[in-house]
């Protein structure tokens, strides 16, 4: 047996309790002994990295029964288990007579299926990925989850992680997807689940290129690597062409409308979750081209129009005039009115018009107000007009839009 715990309290308690219970009959090795001459090895879990050492040692070791002690507050990550296929994780503290009666399962080889997570710090993972992120392998989707987050920031930690996710296999852009579902009848099907049939349609697409995907409760981030001769997904036109191909699939025969917000390609992976930002920030933001696909190289960088583009999402449900906006930055009408249309892709009142229907949006979705007051709230002059205006950016009356169901992703 080998035990990997550095805490060398720990590691003392541990050797005590073996050494009183088997009396000699398990021996301890050491650093030196040969990985395929060790039958079981306790690794002691207090960093990411730790995870990945026992990922190692098992792709050597196969044969080997590897015992996880984690620190309580790495317990959320012990989904990485499953990808191991271990029976049992212990979690400091343990107690003696769980760890043993751990221990002496594993010896005889007895299965631990029935163990659950409980107070005794005792965790049994015979389980399935969960449901929507069956292509990803949990320590996979562990790595892309840190890198998004931006808790990876050394090369040095990118490098140990090798392992898991090549690093030159590495997605290098962040689609931030986002949708609703217009029939919600649809979900009466047996085993019908928008987050699978969305990833299903995309991966078909993708099908040599491949892609990955992390859920989050509200949105879901479909990861692509691109190849290195382009510099952006636009230039990208198979790839755009496979994501649009879905998007009206995907409308058309299950009636989900889905709403994608595009990053900047970033080929150093510790700069991953920059694509992941700007992703978040084009779906937010007002189309340039199409309603569906928004990328963020297409939102302006000037940063004067950036200040009243600004003051137009302050000020939506006032009655804006593009003089009033021109004044924020001293141009005059027209100059301001032709540099407005040239970083945004419109024109005034087409941007105003956008935003105040983004508003329109959430109240529909989040309160019971009237068509009328919204549309008051939002200062068109009529409900017709509210309703019309919005039917011919969404696709949907208000009404309509109502009945429908955001799409929840876990």
């Amino acid at each position: 047996m080998k035990l990997v715990v550095k805490d060398q309290l720990e590691y003392e308690k541990l050797e005590d309790w073996i050494t009183e219970e088997f009396m000699g009959n398990i021996a301890l090795v050491e650093e030196e002994v040969k990985p395929t001459d060790i039958h079981i090895a306790i690794f002691e879990v207090s960093t990411w990295l730790d995870w990945v050492k026992i990922y190692r040692f098992h792709k050597r070791n196969k044969e080997c029964k590897i015992i996880p002690l984690l620190e309580p507050s790495l317990l959320n990550t012990s989904p990485l288990a499953i990808e191991l296929k271990l029976s049992s994780i212990l979690v400091k503290a343990v107690k003696k007579h769980k760890f043993i009666r751990i221990l002496k399962q594993v010896i005889g080889g007895i299965s631990s299926e029935d163990h659950v997570l409980t107070s005794d710090n005792v965790i049994g993972l015979h389980q399935e990925p969960k449901k929507g992120n069956h292509h990803t392998l949990p320590f996979q989707e562990a790595l892309l989850r840190r890198l998004l987050s931006g808790e990876i920031k050394s090369e040095e930690e990118l490098i140990q992680s090798r392992s898991l996710f090549p690093v030159d296999g590495l997605p290098n852009v962040v689609c931030f997807i986002q949708g609703f579902i217009r029939c919600p009848a649809w979900k009466e099907e047996q085993d019908w689940h928008a987050s699978m049939i969305i990833q299903d349609y995309f991966r078909k697409r993708f099908r040599e290129g491949g892609v990955s995907f992390l859920s989050y409760r509200k949105h879901i981030l479909m990861l692509i690597r691109l190849p290195s001769k382009y510099g952006s997904l636009k230039d990208w036109k198979e790839g755009e062409a496979k994501i649009l191909n879905a998007i009206e699939g995907l409308e058309r025969e299950h009636g989900v409308h889905l709403f994608i917000g595009v990053g900047s390609i970033y080929r150093e992976p510790l700069l991953l979750h920059q694509s992941y930002r700007e992703a978040y920030k084009a779906r937010r933001t007002s189309p340039y081209e199409r309603l569906s696909l928004r990328y963020y190289e297409e939102i302006t960088k000037d940063q004067q129009i950036q200040k009243c583009t600004d003051y137009i999402a302050q000020c939506c449900t006032d009655n804006l005039s593009i003089k009033q906006v021109a004044k924020q930055i001293n141009f005059s009408v027209p100059y301001f009115s032709r540099i407005f249309k040239q970083e945004t892709g419109r024109n005034f009142v087409e941007y105003v018009t956008f935003v105040r229907l983004q508003r329109a949006v959430w109240l529909l979705r989040h309160t019971n107000h009237t068509i009328e007051y919204i549309a008051e709230e939002l200062g068109f002059n009529t409900p017709n007009y509210f309703s019309g205006t919005f039917k011919k950016y969404v696709g949907l009356s208000p009404r309509e839009y109502r009945r429908t169901e955001e799409i929840i992703f876990i």
